[in-house]
């Protein structure tokens, strides 16, 4: 622990330090492993049921581990450096993110490995903690309502009856209507408790023309 102590505090920000041996190649990668933990514990609730990708959190974590380790190779070398980008360039990578925050947490793993592998400690430390408060505090996803998605069809000349009964309930609003020759279907966004729901249900049931009602639960929709 001392000698962990002695590596972060060399200079004021870290980064003069050179991996020459495996115990310092160590200390980078559990130090990478720490931020890194951190950053795929940031980015599990910065996304919901919809948007979370477990294997891409994970992915994350390689490649905060993979950066520190080439940048442990590389070092000041300019002959390694060249032939790793070298090797780089002819790696395409067309994966399409879920979110768009997502490309932020690569380029964050990225800066996690590289400030690990130089031994700029108290950058890696500084950077983590400020993008984790940022990210929690104007990342996080809104907590949304629940909305039920009520779909409603019939006969034709029921439709006005099913509109005036939306209209008198509180919290809803038309998505979509559509009128055939004979028949007719609505849909609404209902912010109703679920009592109200169900009294709903029962009355459009028992309207002579309506064939079928169904109710959507709420986060059906793929992001």
């Amino acid at each position: 622990m001392s000698k962990l102590m002695r590596i972060m505090t060399d200079s004021p920000l870290g980064g003069n330090m050179y991996i020459e041996n495996v115990s310092l190649l160590v200390v980078a990668l559990l130090v990478s492993a720490a931020f890194g933990t951190v950053m795929m514990l940031v980015y599990w609730m910065c996304h919901d049921t919809l948007t979370y990708n477990q294997r891409f959190n994970v992915t994350l974590m390689m490649l905060t581990m993979a950066s520190t380790i080439l940048l442990a190779l590389i070092q000041n070398n300019p002959a390694f450096s060249l032939g790793a980008l070298g090797a780089l360039s002819i790696c395409r990578i067309r994966t399409n993110t879920r979110d768009p925050r997502d490309l932020g947490f690569v380029f964050w793993a990225l800066a996690i490995g590289i400030s690990s592998a130089l031994g700029a400690f108290a950058i890696g430390l500084m950077g983590t903690v400020a993008m984790s408060a940022v990210m929690l505090i104007i990342g996080r996803p809104r907590q949304k309502k629940d909305v039920l998605t009520m779909v409603v069809r019939g006969e034709k000349e029921q439709i006005d009856r099913v509109q005036e009964v939306f209209n008198e309930t509180p919290g809803s609003e038309i998505q979509s209507k559509s009128v055939f020759s004979d028949s007719f279907e609505v849909v609404y966004d209902l912010k109703v408790p679920k009592e109200e729901e169900e009294k709903l249900m029962i009355l459009f049931n028992s309207m002579d023309g309506i064939s079928g009602v169904n109710v959507l639960a709420p986060e059906t929709k793929v992001a």
